[in-house]
């Protein structure tokens, strides 16, 4: 009877030590593929940068994007540049210049400052009001064209009509914008051919 007992009691052990050991392989290979698959997670974070107020819908992939992002990207950094008054223009430069493409970015710092110190040396603000948008999707520029009105302390010193290109560089899944210069109403995107076609 003790024989017995002794052998159930071995048996017993031995069912536990062989459920331990498929508990611990089964743990083993359930870790190796949580590890594969956080390896093939990692890196392929993706980025999503939008206008603050979006008005229609817009789509970007893998290498390109739409035409109503650019247009609303191109009237939000226009915004940033141009509707400026001397307290918020260092604000607004920097947070236009965190998007700018990184070859650019020195040139479009030192455009942006210049713009800046002018607002400040003249107590002057500046207000951009789109009245036209056209889109060239192939080489990711954008050209608003409408009314600038400039404020001296609290007078209206001047209003003309300025158009003004927005260029973008589309990067690693991100739009950077390379490009903000005042052009004309007769070529929009600053061709050196002359006007667009």
């Amino acid at each position: 009877m003790l024989f017995k007992k002794y052998l159930s009691e071995m048996d017993n052990a031995n069912r536990e030590i062989r459920f331990m050991r498929l508990l611990v392989a089964g743990l083993a290979v359930l870790t190796l593929i949580e590890g594969v698959a956080m390896a093939k997670l990692a890196g392929s974070e993706r980025i999503v940068l939008v206008p603050p107020e979006i008005t229609r819908s817009f789509w970007v992939s893998g290498n390109a994007v739409s035409r109503e992002y650019l247009e609303e990207m191109a009237y939000w950094y226009a915004g940033l540049a141009l509707n400026v008054t001397p307290a918020v223009s260092d604000y607004q430069n920097k947070l236009f210049l965190k998007y700018a493409a990184p070859s650019e970015y020195g040139r479009l710092q030192a455009e942006m400052g210049v713009r800046a110190e002018f607002l400040k040396k003249n107590n002057a603000a500046t207000q951009f009001s789109v009245r036209n948008v056209t889109t060239d999707e192939k080489n990711l520029r954008v050209a608003l064209s409408g009314t600038l009105v400039t404020w001296t302390s609290d007078k209206k010193a001047g209003e003309r009509n300025a158009t003004y290109l927005v260029g973008f560089k589309f990067m690693n899944g991100k739009l950077y914008v390379s490009d903000f210069k005042e052009t004309s109403d007769k070529n929009p995107f600053g061709d050196p051919a002359g006007s667009q076609s």
